[in-house]
């Protein structure tokens, strides 16, 4: 029946106000606050209906242009009900429940609304999308993006859904696919390891509790087991407790006891008595350690050693270069005679201890070509290395006295103030111009066939040819690894079938100061056949005058700018991922990139970015970044599938770096993808879509460089752990070649040898793998056995075990030696470390359902 009088007022009023409120969830409050305002008398029903009408209109239309900038305003469908709203509001109580925030919006992206949802209201609108992305979310997203509570029913329903339908088509996206359809042939038991981010070791090889006897053998040591060893990050002097002025009077003091190096050379110091070093040289001789067994890596093929009487193997010097240097197991002899007579028991095992093991590698899966450790590297002196800038440049860049003709141009032209330099750095650099003008201009450093030689003293340099082309397409590329990605690890790298190299990331801050340690991270070895430099700025003035210089004084085929470096320190000064971050990063990226290729007219630039800043994939800006790149002048780029937020963590995205692939195509830009490259299998499925040019190889090539070899012969290598000592060889007697024989020389050798061993103990080998799984970097190994004494000590992730290995080659430390790794960077999930230790507290039970 109709209501009349008052109550019909009020219900209409009520209705009216309903209507312009919609159906959200402050609706009903301020329903009843109009309600009690209009019973007291304040104010009359159709007043305060007229009110709300235009109090609502406004404030919707404020809400509407709130909306994401990405997203055009549109009107509310009828009924009120925002769908932009409801997907805030959704993602809101998702992410409380703990649910990753990325996963949460993949998770909203791939369900779509239906269209009997856009006719309820707004509650039961947000309650059928959380269910719905919910639902996705259990099923699809990775282990470390659900909340703690749910991952044991969501590990117990994916382990029974594997076994109905294989394991194919867990995941969307061909990459996803076709890991699951690798893994498909598994056991139950890798299954249920693989679902907790476990890697499934044979359990021959299993340590089940390492409180007790070892079973394998009293050999045994662990691998790996939870995240947080020494150096997780750490500053210098939280990892060694010593500041950077007493590491700096500590240098002062090796320097001041150790021989003058003319003296050491048999040459009169020019010096004089003003020298710091020693020139008592049989003082020093009665304090020097004694000399390692082998040959001294510079005094070979008729060449004097450049260190002389500081030389660790001086004993070597007069002798003359014996036959037979190569061991019948293709191992450097030198070491292992060291290893031998100091009384190792590792190494007094037989010659046939440390061949290859036919039963254990299988036939048909030897290296190809000679291993350059087999003794005819004795035949020649070592290659001169390029790139070794004289004092005179040195002290040009620390003066200010480089011109920057060509940069100081493009800067005007951009209208961009030059602000790396102070007052009297502008009125040196302006008086080094006017003298260059005066007399002779600077011309580059010649190159010839691509690489040129040592830079002399002084004297007038020929111009270079035209601008170099840049073809990376199909070329297996290394990653800039600071600290690890040095020379000595980068020619190990080209031995087993890099094709192309980078350095190290240089500032650029530090290279126009003319800072030395800076300026020798530039150097590149002869073998090197395709070089490029990377360096890392955040202004265009700064990046300009730096690229200007590369250009003319460096030898590389290419400059690539680091604009993805997640470190703290760099992110401070404006490099790096700061860049990604917002729009104000964004146009200095671009002039950036306008000036520095501007100023660089012979060596092309490329550019090395992430995914975003933030782990959030609304403000995801790589896709634009490289559909422009080109126009801005950027030869090449190279993404990796990660932001700044996640940092090495969680998998990269290959769905997100083929989008953009995708975007840069049109333009001609060649993407070089990065990400989680670990055996010559994902290196293909990622190839196979034909829009990438290659795919960069970072922490892969750490952990086993031999899978550039893998890459190359497509094929898996079950290396043998013999091979694997024989590659740390190579590796030290690069690093002498490098660093030097002295004695700073081979304690420098030792100390990166061992923060590189801080990477390769994660893999394990092949043969220990249960059938038909390979290993992940997201996968973390429990602890182990090998198959024989040296592949367990190679897995151990103890740095005493780790200086073990070093001594075979560079005999015992100094005194007082100590070690702490710089780096600590991996996929593991937090989730995979409690399971791993859940599994270790069970003796490894098998049960697939035990929650990790």
């Amino acid at each position: 029946r109709a209501a009349t009088g008052p109550d019909a007022s009020n219900a209409v009023h009520r209705g009216a106000v309903a209507g312009a409120m919609g159906t959200g969830p402050r609706g009903g409050r301020k329903v009843r606050e109009r309600e009690a305002a209009a019973a007291a008398g304040d104010v009359g029903p159709a007043a305060a209906a007229a009110d709300d009408d235009d109090a609502l209109s406004r404030e919707s239309v404020a809400k509407r242009t709130r909306l994401d900038d990405r997203t055009s305003a549109k009107p509310p469908p009828v009924g009120g009900v925002d769908p932009a709203d409801v997907d805030r509001k959704a993602a809101a109580v998702l992410e409380k429940k703990g649910f990753a925030a990325a996963a949460v919006a993949r998770a909203l992206e791939a369900v779509a609304p239906t269209a009997d949802d856009a006719a309820t209201s707004f509650n039961e609108q947000k309650r059928r999308r959380t269910a719905a992305a919910q639902a996705w979310l259990e099923r699809h997203a990775e282990l470390y993006e659900l909340p703690r509570g749910m991952l044991e029913d969501v590990k117990a329903r994916r382990a029974g859904s594997s076994g109905a339908d294989g394991g194919a088509g867990a995941r969307d996206g061909d990459d996803d696919a076709e890991e699951d359809d690798e893994n498909r042939d598994i056991s139950e038991r890798a299954k249920g390891l693989i679902a907790k981010g476990l890697l499934p070791i044979h359990e021959a090889y299993v340590l089940r509790n390492q409180k007790s006897t070892a079973p394998a053998g009293e050999h045994a040591r662990t691998a790996p087991a939870a995240a947080g060893t020494a150096g997780a990050g750490a500053q210098d002097r939280s990892r060694t407790g010593k500041s950077l002025r007493a590491r700096r009077i500590e240098k002062a003091e090796r320097d001041a006891a150790d021989l003058c190096r003319h003296v050491a050379t048999g040459t009169r110091c020019p010096h004089g008595d003003s020298c710091t070093r020693v020139h008592d040289a049989n003082a020093w001789m009665r304090r020097k350690p004694a000399d390692l067994p082998g040959r001294c890596p510079f005094a070979r093929g008729g060449s004097p050693c450049p260190y002389g009487l500081r030389c660790r193997f001086a004993a070597s010097h007069g002798e003359e270069k014996e036959s037979g240097d190569a061991r019948g197991d293709g191992a450097y002899s030198g070491s292992y005679s060291y290893a031998a007579a100091s009384g190792d028991a590792l190494a007094r095992g037989t010659p046939e201890a440390w061949s290859r093991e036919s039963e254990v590698t299988g036939a048909g899966t030897s290296p190809t070509g000679a291993h350059p450790n087999d003794g005819s590297y004795l035949e020649n002196p070592p290659a001169a290395e390029l790139n070794a800038f004289p004092d005179s440049l040195q002290r040009e860049l620390a003066r200010n006295e480089y011109p920057m003709r060509r940069s100081d141009a493009v800067l005007r032209r951009m209208d961009v103030p030059v602000r790396c330099l102070s007052y009297r750095q502008v009125e040196n650099s302006q008086a080094a111009r006017r003298a260059w003008e005066e007399v002779k201009p600077r011309v580059p450093v010649p190159r010839s066939g691509g690489r040129g030689g040592t830079l002399g003293e002084e004297g007038a340099r020929e111009a270079r040819g035209g601008s170099k082309k840049l073809d990376l397409r199909g070329k297996l590329y290394v990653a800039p690894l600071t600290t690890v990605g040095n020379l000595p690890f980068r020619r190990v790298c080209v031995a087993l079938g890099a094709d192309v190299t980078i350095s190290e990331m240089a500032m650029a801050s530090n290279i126009l100061k003319g800072v030395r340690s800076e300026l020798a991270l530039l150097r590149r070895h002869p073998s090197e056949r395709l070089f490029g430099v990377q360096v890392c700025g955040g202004h265009p003035d700064l990046m300009a005058r730096c690229g200007e210089f590369l250009d003319n004084e460096v030898d590389c085929d290419f400059v690539d700018v680091n604009m993805g470096c997640p470190i703290d320190g760099v992110c401070a000064k404006g490099a790096g991922s700061t860049l990604l971050r917002d729009e104000v990063g964004l146009a200095r990226m671009k002039k950036l990139v306008q000036a520095m290729s501007g100023s660089m007219q012979r060596t092309p630039l490329t550019i090395k970015v992430r995914m975003g800043y933030d782990d959030d994939p609304s403000k995801y800006v790589a896709h634009d970044v490289l559909k422009d790149a080109r126009a801005w002048g950027a030869a090449a780029a190279t993404l990796h599938g990660r932001t700044r937020a996640q940092r090495y963590s969680r998998l990269a995205d290959w769905r997100y770096i083929r989008r953009c692939a995708a975007v840069a195509s049109p333009s001609g830009l060649p993407l070089v993808g990065n990400g989680d490259v670990f055996s010559f299998k994902d290196y293909e499925r990622h190839m196979r879509g034909g829009t990438l040019a290659t795919c960069m190889i970072g922490r892969g090539a750490l952990i086993k460089p031999w899978v550039l070899t893998e890459i190359k012969e497509r094929r898996v290598w079950d290396i043998s752990a013999s091979e694997r000592l024989a590659i740390f060889g190579d590796f030290a007697r690069h690093g002498l070649e490098h660093w030097g024989s002295d004695e700073r020389g081979v304690e420098t050798t030792r100390r990166f040898m061992m923060e590189w061993m801080s990477y390769t103990h994660r893999y394990v080998p092949v043969g220990l793998l249960e059938s038909g799984v390979a290993q992940k970097m997201h996968l973390r190994p429990a602890p182990y056995a090998g198959r024989n004494e040296l592949e367990t000590l190679l897995a151990s992730d103890a740095v005493e075990d780790w200086s073990r290995v070093a001594e075979m080659f560079l005999g015992k430390p100094a005194p007082g030696f100590s070690f702490v790794p710089k780096h600590k960077s991996n996929s593991y999930s937090a989730e995979s470390a409690v399971a791993l230790a859940s599994a270790q507290a069970a003796s490894y039970d098998d049960d697939v359902e035990e929650n990790g």
